[in-house]
Order: structure tokens, then sequence, then C-alpha cells
């Protein structure tokens, strides 16, 4: 794993090599179910990261915010699209799909930050 928690084997997709969020083979239970202290496998989940080195902080977060990691959101697109070309340079994805991939990836930044960060780098 990396220090982020994320996995480090196999072939990382865009979205891992950039992330938003820690992603997980795992998941917690819910409170409804009992038993919160154990994982569900195969669940999966995602942690977002802070949006903000503040908002990290105030958590206690050990993982980097999004704007320390990224000064905007074209900067994140931007290394999207490089980690997205590199693979379709490698055959693991299609170059036709990598404008998808860099949308969905637009999509995740909006939906993780809001409308409130780095409107301008848009």
């Amino acid at each position: 794993m990396d220090k982020d928690g994320n996995i480090t084997s196999g072939l990382r997709l865009p979205e891992q090599t950039v992330p938003l969020g820690t992603y997980g083979g795992w998941a917690f239970r819910s409170e409804s179910y009992g038993q919160m202290d154990t994982l569900v496998s195969m669940a999966g989940s995602y942690i977002p990261f802070a949006k903000t080195k503040e908002e990290r902080e105030k958590a206690g977060d050990p993982r980097l915010s999004l704007a320390e990691r990224y000064q905007s959101r074209a900067e994140y697109l931007k290394k999207i699209e490089d980690a997205a070309n590199k693979m379709a340079a490698q055959h693991y994805v299609l170059q036709e799909d990598v404008p998808t991939i860099i949308k969905e990836a637009g999509d995740h930044w909006d939906w993780t930050m809001g409308s409130t960060f780095n409107k301008a780098s848009r």
C-alpha cells in the first residue's frame, strides 16, 4: 500500500495513480447490521481526501488534502490525461477511451470538491 492506503500492486487505473481518495476492497459494516467493527470484504469503499489542509488537520487525517496535492482542477485533469495516455500506449485501455476517462475524472472532481474550489480553473 502507498501512503494513502491505496494498493500499489497490479494495474493502477488513472484514478488510482492520481487519486482523490483512498480506495479499498473492503467496507465497514453499517450500524444497522451490527458488528460495526467488522469489515465486509469485496464490498469496496472510497474515503475521499479532505478538500483543504485546514479540513485535514481538523479531522486528524494524515493524508494530504486535495488542495495540497493539486493546484487546480486543470492540473488534476492533466495528470489524469497523462496517466490515461500512458495506459493507452501500453495497450491497457483504448486511446478512444481516454476522453471518457478524463470526463469521468472531471465529474468525480466536481462531485468531491463541490462547486466552491477553484472554479476559475475549469
